[in-house]
C-alpha cells in the first residue's frame, strides 16, 4: 500500500485536483495501511520532496492514530515555512487523549515549537502559540 501512496503523492496534479480528489484517495489508501506500510512511510518521508511531504501532511489527522502523529513529528523540524505551518495545523487537530499522550511522551515537540516561535513570522507565531496553548 505504501508504494500506491508514494505513486499518488509523486504524481503531478493541479492544486484543485489534489484538494478535490487526490487527498481523499490518499486517505483511503492509508486507511488500509498495515504496520509495515507505516514503517516504510516513516523511513522514507524525510527523503521526499517538500511538495510530496505537504500533500502527505494534508492527508493526516483523519485516522487519529499514533503513526500519523509520529510522521508529522518527523516533518515538524523543517525550514519550509508552509510545511511547518501544515504540520502545526495537523498536530493541533490531535487535541484529544492520543495527541496529549503523544506530546507528553515527546517533550521535544514542545521544545521545537518554543524554539521556532522566536524566529517565526506573525502567522506562524500565532499558530505556534495556539499549539502551545493546547499542549503545554
Amino acid at each position: 500500500m505504501y508504494k500506491e501512496l508514494d505513486d499518488l503523492l509523486s504524481e503531478e496534479s493541479t492544486i484543485d485536483s489534489w484538494y478535490d480528489d487526490g487527498f481523499l484517495i490518499a486517505q483511503d489508501i492509508m486507511t488500509n495501511f498495515l504496520k509495515e506500510d507505516w514503517e516504510e512511510l516513516s523511513e522514507n518521508v524525510l527523503h521526499k520532496h517538500p511538495e510530496w511531504q505537504k500533500k502527505l501532511v494534508y492527508c493526516l489527522d483523519h485516522q487519529i492514530i499514533e503513526e500519523e502523529i509520529a510522521i508529522i513529528n518527523k516533518l515538524f523540524d523543517t525550514e519550509d515555512e508552509e510545511l511547518l505551518q501544515m504540520c502545526i495545523d495537523a498536530l493541533r487537530s490531535f487535541d484529544n487523549e492520543l495527541g496529549h499522550t503523544y506530546i507528553n511522551r515527546h517533550p521535544e515537540i514542545i521544545e521545537m515549537a518554543e524554539k521556532k516561535m522566536h524566529a517565526a513570522g506573525n502567522a506562524t507565531k500565532r499558530m505556534l502559540q495556539n499549539f502551545l496553548k493546547i499542549f503545554k
